[in-house]
């Protein structure tokens, strides 16, 4: 966790509380808090994984298989993937990225990208000047333009350059107050709808509910005897991800987090099959080579080529918002961030959000097209950085990011190492397994697997098993 200081920045929110049923009932705050609450949906999966990796409260997991995906591409031998590559898939960037970088307090200390710039008048002139090659400002060997040859220079990126109004708030108006439930429904003040909250929670006697005060830093967690609390917003968003009631667990103390953070598959299930009917049609086809115990038919560990790693790889720099709102489509979620996606969606432009650019991009948090992989098979696309991105060729669309003719072992809970003799021994021992005791099978991936694995990547250690099992029982 980063360290912190008396003079950390902080926010000032107010919490009302049932001290007899010891739950929130709800905050009221300003623009600065719901701008930090509203950004937790632009972060790209692989940035809360790193985060929320340094956080040192192992009392909440979350997340499900992602920290291993990140630290299987942390650990992955240079030799397959280019460092540039390497770099920027573990630290992505969603468009709202530069955005983010005005919030009050900022928990995503993702370094901006250094694009090179020619120094070039002409060439800078006529706004082609950019590598988007995201490059270490301390290498210092000469590049030069690909257009005029002439020596670049190093510049920070700043895609939204100009769109920022003189304003104190980032996505909501500066002015407004709202209120924010436990499950992190966010609504502007209303007097009636306050009263209706109390009474919808069986709360009829005032004297039973209290005004507390919590500030807000970026990391720190403190709780004293005097109702002051601080509580870090990185300790939040893993408290919003690991159960439905954050406030309520962080100011009565709670230990366990609940288990019913995600919503039924059930309750959606039509719509989710009526979107994949729609989509996967169209949708490529990858082949796994799964090994299984002969003896329990338990799914022990897949040998995949690097089309799937890279396919998996590719959960990492997909947004919060984007998994949740779009790919999931509401099914087994978490009830916090849908609802955060809920209250962008009801709430209006002009008088609470700022500008309708900014609900969609806060609706729809795309991902640079720099991200995009052949081998991503969801039904999304990747938007340009920047316009010259359009013309170079450092990383596009139509190139994979792993190099070719490497083979991986994928294990059900997606850690990934490339596959050898000597490392297929070590997992068997580890699995306690013996090979006379093995048998393999092939299966394909396609965008149904594919969405199934990223549902399960959340919450499950299981994740080949659960999304393959209709292959398995054949």
């Amino acid at each position: 966790m980063a360290n912190t200081t008396e003079d950390e920045a902080k926010i000032s929110i107010k919490v009302i509380v049932d001290k007899v049923n010891k739950r929130v009932v709800c905050a009221e705050v300003d623009y600065s808090f719901v701008d930090i609450l509203f950004s937790f949906v632009t972060l790209p999966m692989g940035t809360i994984a790193r985060l929320l990796g340094t956080h040192d409260d192992k009392k909440f997991e979350c997340l499900g298989s992602f920290n291993n995906l990140y630290h299987s591409l942390k650990d992955l031998p240079e030799r397959y993937l280019s460092t540039e590559c390497k770099s920027m898939l573990l630290n992505p960037r969603s468009l709202s990225y530069d955005y983010c970088r005005n919030l009050e307090l900022k928990i995503d200390d993702t370094e901006p990208i250094q694009y090179l710039v020619c120094n070039n008048v002409c060439c800078y002139s006529c706004l082609q000047f950019m590598s988007c090659i995201n490059v270490s400002s301390k290498d210092n060997r000469p590049r030069r333009c690909q257009r005029c040859c002439c020596l670049m220079g190093f510049q920070e990126s700043n895609w939204h350059s100009g769109v920022f109004e003189v304003s104190s708030s980032v996505f909501v108006s500066d002015t407004a107050t709202f209120i924010v439930t436990d499950d992190l429904c966010v609504e502007p003040y209303n007097l009636a709808r306050s009263i209706r909250l109390l009474t919808d929670l069986g709360i009829t006697n005032i004297n039973h509910i209290e005004e507390r005060n919590l500030q807000i830093s970026s990391y720190q967690v403190k709780v004293d005897c005097s109702y002051e609390f601080i509580i870090g917003m990185l300790y939040f968003l893993k408290l919003a991800l690991s159960t439905h009631r954050p406030f309520t667990y962080f100011v009565f103390s709670r230990i366990c987090p609940e288990t019913d953070i995600f919503i039924s598959w059930h309750h959606s299930i039509s719509e989710y099959y009526d979107y994949i009917k729609r989509e996967v049609s169209a949708s490529s086809k990858m082949f796994l080579e799964l090994s299984l115990q002969k003896s329990t038919g338990k799914l022990l560990f897949a040998e995949a080529k690097e089309d799937f790693v890279e396919f998996l790889f590719g959960f990492l720099w997909l947004p919060l918002g984007t998994v949740i709102g779009t790919l999931t489509k509401g099914a087994s979620t978490s009830r916090c961030m849908e609802n955060i996606l809920r209250s962008i969606s009801n709430m209006s432009v002009g008088k609470y959000l700022k500008t309708q650019d900014i609900k969609d991009m806060l609706l729809k948090p795309h991902f640079g097209q720099k991200y995009f992989s052949k081998n991503q098979i969801f039904p999304l696309n990747g938007v340009p950085l920047r316009s010259d991105e359009v013309e170079n060729n450092d990383i596009k669309i139509d190139v994979g990011f792993l190099k070719q003719s490497g083979m991986f072992l994928v294990t059900d809970d997606l850690t990934i190492t490339p596959s050898s003799l000597a490392s297929s021994i070590d997992l068997l021992k580890k699995l306690e397994v013996a090979p006379e005791d093995i048998e393999r099978c092939e299966v394909s991936i396609s965008l149904k697997e594919g969405l199934s694995m990223l549902k399960e990547s959340l919450r499950s250690s299981s994740i080949l098993t659960k999304s393959l099992e209709h292959q398995l029982k054949r």
